[in-house]
């Protein structure tokens, strides 16, 4: 008897054990783990914290989320690469971190493209479906969008009043566009890795860089250089790219919740960004940050036109129609 008891008891739990695999796999549970290299402090890591809160939230669990920034999880380029090799569900990035796919993505960061912040987001908008067109070959989708502020110049040696102060400077660029557009202007751009630029500042290998007051501050840069000078010059913005491959698996209601999350991340992370702009620039005042506007933007301005209309053309029909695509929004 003790023996068909035992072996009761064993078919029993074997019977419990196969139906709670079944009841899991109907409940389908996932992971999204979440990578940026931007800061926990600054409207993108914010954004990404909000994003996680919200899947998790809206899914009753069935997403199970987890996010990492400042860029432990590598840089930029490696959090891509995860993405497209499948090795993780969502980053954030600059369209041109995905240039090295889709090169022409680099038009997002033309300088003097965007009119204002709302005008930055429009065009954020309304392109992305021609974004996912372009990026889904590799394993790569954008979701949400991000406006990360317009970017200003900041260096260790002088105030930047006009074109000619910038002759000889090293200056920090994250891609070509910004690295071409330096050397047009008379600096020497230079790419350095944006969590090496601190280090970078600190050693001479640059003398300036340049991003959004929120995120000088957040990374602390304006500890080794002083001078930030409001040049307007490009509008910053990410998307969330995701793993396409992820995102597909996904039974349809939840593919549902992680694009409504990430839009509503979206909103919030731009309500941070507005809300940071302010606080940093008063904040870099606070702390030792000589700011000041240049003198002629106009001259900048014209400067740079002619810089990114000669740069599209050189680079092509497809750079020309993606271009053209973003100046085509009002």
């Amino acid at each position: 008897m003790n023996f068909k008891k035992s072996f009761l008891v064993l078919i029993l739990t074997l019977m419990i054990i196969s139906t709670s695999f079944v009841f899991a796999a109907a409940a389908g549970e996932y992971e999204m783990r979440i990578g940026t290299h931007m800061s926990s402090q600054d409207s993108a890591g914010m954004a990404c914290i909000k994003f996680a809160e919200l899947v998790n939230t809206k899914s009753n669990g069935r997403i199970k989320t987890s996010v990492s920034t400042d860029g432990e999880l590598g840089s930029q380029r490696e959090l891509v690469e995860m993405v497209h090799d499948g090795s993780l569900e969502v980053t954030t990035s600059l369209p041109s971190g995905t240039g090295r796919y889709v090169p022409e993505l680099l038009c997002f960061e033309l300088p003097y493209i965007y009119k204002d912040d709302a005008h930055m987001v429009r065009i954020l908008k309304e392109l992305r479906p021609y974004v996912e067109e372009l990026l889904a070959p590799y394993n790569i989708k954008p979701l949400g969008y991000m406006d990360i502020g317009f970017r200003h110049m900041l260096n260790k040696k002088l105030p930047i009043y006009k074109i000619a102060d910038l002759e000889g400077l090293k200056m920090r660029g994250p891609n070509p566009v910004y690295i071409a557009m330096f050397n047009a202007l008379g600096a020497s751009g230079i790419t350095v890795t944006w969590t090496e630029v601190y280090t970078a500042l600190q050693s001479g290998v640059v003398d300036g860089m340049e991003a959004s007051p929120a995120l000088i501050y957040a990374m602390k840069f304006h500890e080794q250089a002083k001078y930030l000078s409001k040049t307007y010059h490009i509008g910053a913005n990410l998307y969330f790219m995701i793993c396409k491959s992820w995102f597909d698996n996904l039974p349809e209601d939840l593919q549902k919740i992680v694009v409504e999350a990430s839009d509503e991340a979206s909103d919030y992370g731009f309500k941070m960004e507005m809300e940071l702009e302010k606080s940093s620039i008063d904040k870099l005042v606070a702390e030792g940050t000589k700011i000041n506007e240049v003198e002629d933007l106009n001259e900048f301005r014209e400067k740079c036109i002619t810089f990114r209309d000669n740069y599209v053309k050189e680079k092509g029909p497809a750079f020309e129609k993606l271009y053209n695509k973003i100046i085509g929004v009002e």
